[in-house]
């Protein structure tokens, strides 16, 4: 009995390997294909962000509105003050473009 119960343990080791790497696989690849639709729609209109596309386009600017599949944003010369207020040129941008966010001033 004692290597029918260590073949047995054996096989189940490598199971629980095999299910552990196969859950690897699928975060990694959840990771791959992470998308900011969710984190761009808690974001309110107003808050300024900086933004890039998956095309290498980036800009600084102010939400303006979040779609369904789309965000607009204006354009601003500075985070406080009236330059805040006062827009630059409209973007819109597809949120399925959008590959990094951030609210600080980094490009």
């Amino acid at each position: 009995m004692d290597e029918f119960e260590a073949i047995t343990a054996e096989l189940r080791a490598e199971e629980r390997s095999e299910q552990v790497e196969h859950a690897r696989e699928i975060l990694a690849a959840a990771d791959a294909d992470r998308d900011y639709t969710d984190v761009l729609r808690r974001l309110g209109p107003g808050e300024v962000v900086a933004l890039a596309t998956a095309d290498g386009w980036t800009t600084r600017g102010r939400i303006v509105r979040v779609g369904r599949d789309w965000l607009r944003i204006a354009e601003v010369r500075d985070e406080l003050g009236t330059a805040r207020v006062t827009a630059g040129r409209v973007h819109e941008v597809r949120l399925g473009a959008v590959v990094r966010i951030s609210r600080g001033r980094d490009r």
